[in-house]
């Protein structure tokens, strides 16, 4: 754009300079044909013949046909000059609008076409979809940035496959894409188009030697208002992508009034968790395991807590997901297992500690050291803590799992699989992962004395698990009635509110668990249930 400017101004002209050269020799052309220059220099040199000075004349008569050589030289030099820079500056345009890595339309570039194409959005309707990767983090940690970078550029060929010629497809930053469909007015079209988009990532990406499956989180947009801001349309396609982000599988969401406040408060509890993760403002609270055959407590679960400024907490759901998308989950698992780690030193050796892993950890190369290193400088041995591990994690990445599981086995550490039955290929993971426990979700639980279903799939869980040698413990129980369906049903282990809620000191939950007191019950409710179940 400078070189531009600079020859529009004619700062850099050579065919002005060659043109002050022509005119020069004319002017003084005509000034010696005027005077009669040249009679007058004969005379001069007739008159001085002793000087030579015809031959310097004869000399100087030559010297404007080498000069117009020069110039005519320095023309052509300076043209193909002239088109090496412009195609230099093209070159850098290029570059500038454009992802070195991918090829495709940066941010920049992408703003310019939006911005374009919203001005006649009244007669062509415009759709932004966000498209952000899911778990892209774990692909260059296991693999190596260069895996991740083949599989950018394998997204981005699908992606403008899937587009075609009637929209743009832009990387607008790391896993970030965007894409720009214009002149879908109706939404069963629209519909249509997005779905086939979100079907490119149902199949693998092969990155030569390995394969990778990945999902994408896709928020939908469409105006048909012309000028429309391009800031405010990529703010409502991203408040919709994150509606449907966390799911761990493809999701598309269509944007709707309120979710830009969502995103809004949602980057806001991300900035807020950083502080609190490192101002020590996430705390584990203790709920007992309870043994259920003699109500002897085995240990607790370490649940963590964001302690806020006014007095109030916030509970995992609110801000685990978050900190899973925004790379803040290992800060805070190690922030609750030192926490915890501490509080257990003071308990019987004898009680265990369990704590939950998030399957994007297994993406850290270093996450066992790291672990035993943690335990090792608080003084708490490896073989009195649980690492409970949801089914999800395992199928994100089951050789990954694997690899983590048998890791921490090695060390003395027990592992448990948490939430079993919510959905996945459990008893495939069962008979390939070394388990120690198997932990029934609380949603079989949940009304289990009413519901013949449930009661059977616990019996039959519970059956399958004591034979391949694994523990059992239920969770979520609440009531009498409760206890004694998983007691009937020959589970091991009791996790519940009936047993004790979660408390913010390990000695306190200790001593409520002990007396056998809760908010609600009083007595021991494990012996109570075996009361009841014999009366």
């Amino acid at each position: 754009m400078e070189l531009r400017k600079f020859t529009a101004e004619k700062k850099y002209a050579p065919h002005r300079d060659f043109a002050i050269i022509v005119i020069f020799y004319l002017i003084t052309l005509g000034g010696s044909h005027a005077l009669n220059g040249f009679e007058k220099i004969v005379i001069f040199t007739e008159q001085h013949e002793h000087w030579q000075f015809d031959e310097f004349l004869t000399g100087l008569l030559l010297l404007p046909l080498a000069l117009g050589v020069f110039a005519v030289r320095r023309l052509i030099e300076a043209k193909q000059e002239l088109k090496l820079r412009l195609l230099a500056e093209k070159k850098a345009n290029e570059m500038a609008l454009h992802d070195p890595l991918t090829g495709l339309a940066n941010r920049r570039k992408a703003n310019m076409e939006i911005e374009s194409a919203l001005e006649n959005a009244a007669r062509a309707p415009v759709t932004l979809l966000a498209i952000d990767l899911n778990r892209f983090k774990p692909v260059n940690d296991l693999y190596g940035h260069l895996a991740g970078d083949q599989l950018l550029l394998a997204v981005g060929e699908r992606l403008k496959t899937a587009v075609g010629n009637e929209g743009l497809v832009s990387r607008i930053g790391g896993d970030e894409f965007c894409a720009m469909l214009s002149g879908i007015a109706s939404r069963d079209q629209l519909i249509s188009r997005v779905e086939k988009l979100s079907l490119i990532f149902e199949q693998p990406f092969d990155l030569g030697d390995r394969s990778v499956s990945v999902s994408a989180s896709i928020g939908v947009v469409t105006t048909n208002i012309s000028g429309t801001s391009v800031d405010a349309l990529l703010a409502q396609a991203d408040a919709a992508m994150y509606r449907g982000k966390g799911t761990g599988g493809n999701a598309v969401s269509f944007f709707e009034a309120g979710m830009e406040l969502a995103a809004i408060q949602r980057a806001q509890i991300e900035s807020d968790l950083r502080k609190a993760i490192a101002d020590g403002k996430i705390k584990p609270f203790y709920q007992p395991l309870v043994d259920l055959r003699d109500g002897r407590i085995l240990g607790f679960e370490a649940l963590a807590r964001w302690h806020m400024v006014d007095g109030t907490m916030r509970m995992p759901d609110d801000f685990i997901a978050i900190a899973e998308e925004s790379g803040l989950i290992s800060d805070l698992f190690f922030a609750v297992l030192k926490a915890a780690a501490l509080e257990a030193k003071n308990w019987p050796d004898e009680l265990h500690l369990a704590v939950n892993l998030s399957p994007v950890q297994f993406g850290d190369d270093w996450l066992v050291e790291r672990i035993l290193q943690t335990l090792l400088d608080v003084g708490v041995a490896p073989g009195r803590l649980e690492i409970e591990i949801t089914e999800s994690a395992l199928v994100s990445d089951l050789d990954a799992a694997r690899n983590v599981i048998l890791s921490l086995k090695n060390q003395g550490i027990r592992i448990s699989l948490d939430d079993f039955g919510t959905g996945y290929s459990s008893l495939r993971h069962l008979s390939e992962l070394p388990f120690d426990k198997l932990k029934i979700d609380r949603s079989f639980v949940r009304g289990i004395e009413t519901n013949s279903a449930s009661q059977s799939i616990v019996r039959a869980v519970t059956a399958l698990a004591h034979n391949l040698g694994l523990e059992v413990t239920a969770e979520g129980v609440e009531t009498y009635d409760n206890a004694r369906s998983v007691i009937d049903s020959g589970c091991d282990i009791g996790q519940g509110f009936l047993y004790g809620r979660p408390n913010d000191s390990g000695q306190l939950a200790l001593a409520d668990s002990r007396s056998g007191t809760t908010d609600s019950v009083s007595g021991d409710p494990v012996q109570n249930a075996r009361n009841d179940q014999a009366a």
